[in-house]
């Protein structure tokens, strides 16, 4: 499945990068991914105004993983795969 071997693929990046290189514009990216994420993830119990908290670099990969294993829990068959797995790609491309 792309959206597992994209995540894994991100998640490893994050995780071996070195700190330092996990700066501010880095987080901002991640977080901007994750966001996208939760807009096309349906889930009738999550309130219109929840937004997504800001982590240190440490972090990310961790976030992102929650984001993408709640999208994969709450999908349907009208699910947004495509768009997810094209989010994480775009994603893994951008991280240095």
């Amino acid at each position: 499945m792309a959206i597992d071997v994209e995540l894994r693929r991100v998640t490893n990046r994050l995780e071996t990068t070195s700190v330092t290189r996990l700066n501010d514009n880095v987080a901002s990216v991640v977080h901007s991914a994750a966001e996208s994420i939760i807009r096309i993830t349906t889930d009738p119990q999550r309130p219109a105004n929840s937004g997504l908290p800001t982590l240190g670099p440490t972090a990310l990969a961790a976030q992102l993983t929650v984001v993408v294993n709640d999208y994969l829990d709450m999908r349907t068959a009208a699910s947004e795969d495509a768009a997810v797995a094209e989010i994480l790609i775009d994603l893994r491309r951008s991280l240095p």
